[in-house]
Order: C-alpha cells, then structure tokens, then sequence
C-alpha cells in the first residue's frame, strides 16, 4: 500500500513550516526525507505519524484516509499502523527490554501472543538474550536496536524513522547504518526515513527527496538527484560541486580530469593553479583556481599537488549540467 500525501501544509504561529506538499512512498521501498534542521522534514514525518495536525491538505495509505483535512476525523497514531524509530530511542528506562517492545502491542490493545512476538522481534535485531535488562545496562548501539525492535513488533505497515542514528558515533552510525538498512530489506518493510546525514540518504535509499524551507524540491533515485539536480540548492547539498555559471550550469569534481579518456568527445581545458590540498585517504583533494571563472573549483588527484602548482585540466561536454535545461 502506497503512503500518498496531496496538499499538505503545516504552519505554527506565522511562520511556514511545510509550503502545500504531494508526495508518494512506493510500498516496499526505502524512501529518505533529506535536508539541513528546520526544512520541515521532521514537520512532515510528525504529521505522517499523527502526533502533529496539518492545516490542510489529506493522508492517505492503501484505501484508507488517515487525515482528510481540518475538522475532519482524524485517525489517531496508535490506530494507523505505523512503527516508529525516534532519534533518543525515546525507551522507558523503568521497562525491561522486552516490556519496551512490547509497549506498542500493549497500546494496541493486544493480549495473545505478545511474549512470541517481542522474543521474535529482539532475535531478529541480536538481542534475544537480553529480554531482561534495562535501558541503562545497554550500549547506543543495542538501545538503538531495542527501538527498532519495538517498532517493527506490531508489524507495521510503514516504519518512520527519524534521525535515529544522529545520536551514536561515527564507526557505530556506520554500522548501524547498514544493519538497519538489512533488516528493513529482510522483513520487507516500507520505511520513511528523515535524516540530514547525505551519506545515510544516498547509500540507504530508493528514493530521496531533498527539502528545504518548507518546500521538496526534487525527488527521485539517489543517482538522479546527485547527477542531475534540479536546483542549485539540491547540487550543493549532495556532494560538492563546481559552477561555470553560478547556479545554472555546474559539474561535478570527478568530472575535472587531467588526462582526456576519450579522444573522440568534445573537452574542454583549463589552466588551473592549486590554492588548497587535503589528503582524503583513498585521494588528494584539491582547490584549484582558474582565470576567469570568479570561484574556485575542487579536483581530485591520485598524488599530491604542491600548492602554488599549475596544472591543465580538461572537462568534457557531457559532463556539464545545465540546470535551466531540466525545469
């Protein structure tokens, strides 16, 4: 069953959180809402889930409408089916791990099955054999898993993520990452995921859709909104770009090469002197700058560049991307 969501708008006082908004989560697929604090990401997951009310605009999953605008009837969020994974894990410290997960069967009013249910949950996310512990006796990473664990118990017919890896260190977030990623791909779960980590949006996603005041602005695959953004704002927040044009035409600093790979495309070239090198690991990143073009752009090199050093560059046509050609 298809999310879909037409019209939506949320204010608070005067200020415009979410502009009106349609937007669909395919069923089965891991759909990211990506953008930088207060682009009403967050606005937007929260009315999903019911714990805030649009001004305007309609929810719907499957047949059933959750929310069919203002002064309507409103399912309430324990009633729509949907699990959720909140970014303080947001687990009852005076619960043991199985009583936290099975919170949600209990606020569903359910009374069979519940000790099957939690035991299979925790042993799907590695923690069958700490049932009795409490919040304060496990690492970031398991209190993480015990959130997981409790949202997906119910059997949720979408699982709302918001930010829940933003608390945990780098090398954990990363784990946790592609384990989360795992088990919502194992048990086949249709997931809507809120984060402004573009790592975690472009690796873990289907679908991303990038915002930013209030309003998406593209959505579409991970490849499309990297290679072909929309919207200046969309090229600058996923991943780094340069611009020949600032804010029409741009490319990307992959594209700047030093050696022509084919000879039988169009390039152009470029004398650049190096301002800036970093050492990234697996490569050098460089700053470079060229006459006439009024910001400096950045390259990649396999060995250091002295800085003060110049340079030819060539960039082919095919890589250069228009903005203005894709409105």
């Amino acid at each position: 069953m298809d999310l879909n969501i037409r019209g939506l708008r949320k204010t608070f006082g005067g200020t415009v959180a979410l502009e009106t908004t349609d937007l669909t989560v395919r069923l089965g697929k891991f759909t990211t809402l990506l953008g930088p604090s207060g682009c009403g990401k967050t606005t937007l997951l929260r009315m999903i889930a019911g714990l805030e009310t649009p001004d305007a605009g309609t929810i719907a999953i499957g047949g059933e409408t959750l929310f069919a605008g203002p002064g309507s009837k409103e399912v309430p969020p324990h009633r729509r089916g949907f699990g959720m994974v909140f970014q303080d894990f947001a687990l009852w410290p005076h619960m043991t791990v199985f009583e936290n997960v099975a919170f949600g069967l209990r606020a569903g009013r359910r009374s069979n099955g519940i000790r099957g249910t939690v035991m299979e949950a925790l042993d799907k996310v590695k923690l069958g054999g700490m049932a009795e512990r409490y919040p304060h006796q496990l690492s970031g990473g398991q209190q993480q898993r015990v959130a997981f664990a409790r949202a997906v118990a119910i059997r949720p017919r979408l699982v709302l993520f918001d930010e829940p890896l933003s608390a945990l260190d780098a090398v954990l977030r990363e784990e946790m990452r592609l384990e989360m990623l795992s088990l919502v791909q194992d048990m086949g779960l249709t997931a809507l995921y809120v984060t402004h980590d573009q790592i975690e949006a472009m690796s873990m996603s289907d679908e991303v859709i990038v915002m930013n005041g209030g309003r998406v602005l593209q959505a579409g695959t991970p490849e499309q909104v990297y290679g072909l953004p929309r919207d200046p704002f969309v090229a600058r927040f996923i991943g780094k770009s340069n611009w020949l044009i600032p804010d029409r035409v741009m490319f990307r600093p992959e594209h700047l090469l030093w050696v022509p790979e084919h000879d039988s495309e169009p390039y152009h070239s470029y004398e650049v002197e190096v301002t800036h090198v970093g050492y990234m690991g697996d490569r050098y990143e460089l700053r470079v700058k060229t006459e006439g073009e009024a910001e400096e752009w950045t390259a990649y090199h396999q060995t250091r560049q002295s800085v003060g050093s110049k340079l030819k560059a060539y960039l082919s046509e095919r890589r250069i991307h228009r903005l203005d050609a894709t409105q």
